[in-house]
């Protein structure tokens, strides 16, 4: 995974509703699912409309953050099996 460069699909607009942060597919070719972003989730999705590795994304994390090395290598793994599983990387 670490090799591999990540980007979201096209077609998707996030949005700040009620203090939570949502991903709304605009183009129907991302289907109808919205999904709800916390603030890291949502760091990560918008540092990904552009193509990053997983030490990129990393890097970015532990910039922006308070958070241990593992911790934040363990969080981002999992949001980006999530993406994955999802459909969501171009």
């Amino acid at each position: 995974m670490e090799k591999r460069k990540f980007s979201i699909k096209q077609g998707y607009v996030v949005r700040e509703i009620a203090g939570e942060y949502i991903a709304v597919p605009i183009d129907s070719s991302c289907g109808t699912n919205i999904i709800i972003l916390n603030p890291v989730s949502k760091f990560l999705w918008e540092e990904l409309r552009s193509e990053k590795s997983f030490d990129e994304l990393l890097d970015a994390m532990l910039k922006n953050y308070d958070v241990a090395k593992e911790e934040a290598e363990s969080d981002l793994k999992d949001f980006l099996l999530q993406l994955t599983e999802n459909n969501l990387f171009k």
